[in-house]
């Protein structure tokens, strides 16, 4: 029931942001509130759930992406550069930016992952450079001005300044990345 409840509260995300309620959640499982508290003790719980459950997906999509053996470095270390959850509604600059004024301890976890998650990114950019296909460049900073950009992109204020509607994270982010790996290949 609590995988329901959870599919139930992201498939609310998507339709109403983080303003859904746990009435919302319960009736789209036609289920009562009652029963729904029952699993979750609030709706922080369960987005704190839904949290939890992007950051392991998004990390064990990156995990995957080292492992495959079809894939370029160059294709790696792009992919690994914007995994998101698929199905999850972080996928939404809005939300991400509700999440971080209306729900702190929550968009910590997030935040955490961001700030942190990147031993597998600095492998991938250690074998690119060894290899030739990338020019030494500071590691560091490259993630530092990632960071920097994917929390700007995350700024609805900033996202819709050119009178054009924000993009979704994931094309906002695809556009970041490129920019960014252009400027580290070796020509």
């Amino acid at each position: 029931m609590k995988e329901r409840i959870m599919q139930a509260a992201v498939q609310e995300m998507n339709y109403r942001g983080l303003r859904f309620s746990i009435r919302d959640v319960a009736g789209r499982l036609g289920i009562s509130t009652k029963t729904l508290y029952q699993h979750f003790g609030s709706k922080e719980e369960i987005i704190a759930a839904v949290v939890e459950r992007a950051v392991t997906e998004m990390t064990e999509a990156e995990e995957k992406l080292m492992e495959e053996p079809s894939l370029t470095l160059m294709d790696k270390l792009h992919q690994a550069l914007i995994v998101l959850p698929r199905g999850v509604a972080f996928h939404d600059i809005q939300i991400l930016s509700e999440l971080k004024m209306r729900y702190p301890d929550q968009w910590e976890v997030v935040q955490t992952h961001i700030d942190k998650g990147w031993d597998n990114i600095r492998v991938l950019f250690r074998e690119g450079v060894d290899s030739g296909l990338l020019r030494d460049f500071d590691v560091e900073l490259f993630i530092q001005i990632y960071v920097g950009a994917w929390y700007r992109l995350m700024d609805p204020e900033l996202a819709g300044q050119s009178g054009q509607p924000a993009k979704p994270m994931e094309q906002a982010l695809t556009g970041m990345v490129d920019i960014l790996l252009t400027g580290i290949r070796r020509i």
